[in-house]
């Protein structure tokens, strides 16, 4: 209905709960045929938060909650800028 009705559709993709590859695409491919466009979590969270000049803290440390690769990238760079 709001792709009939001429708005921007995003539909988060890990809701979509598969690793399968061919029941991905399946679901997929209907969505975005429809006109929808896919994102992820992380995609909402950054635009939900804006700007990255604003409460920094606070989404550095939502991301690195839930990404192991960036929990450890901002605890290497603590490490290595903390005698700065």
């Amino acid at each position: 209905m709001a792709i009939a009705e001429g708005r921007e559709v995003f539909v988060v993709t890990v809701a979509s709960g598969t690793f399968n590859e061919l029941t991905r695409e399946s679901a997929w491919s209907p969505i975005t045929a429809a006109g929808a466009q896919l994102t992820t979590w992380l995609g909402v969270a950054c635009e939900l938060h804006g700007d990255w000049r604003k409460d920094i803290e606070g989404l550095a440390e939502l991301f690195s909650n839930h990404i192991p690769d960036y929990r450890n990238l901002i605890t290497s760079y603590t490490a290595l800028t903390a005698g700065s």
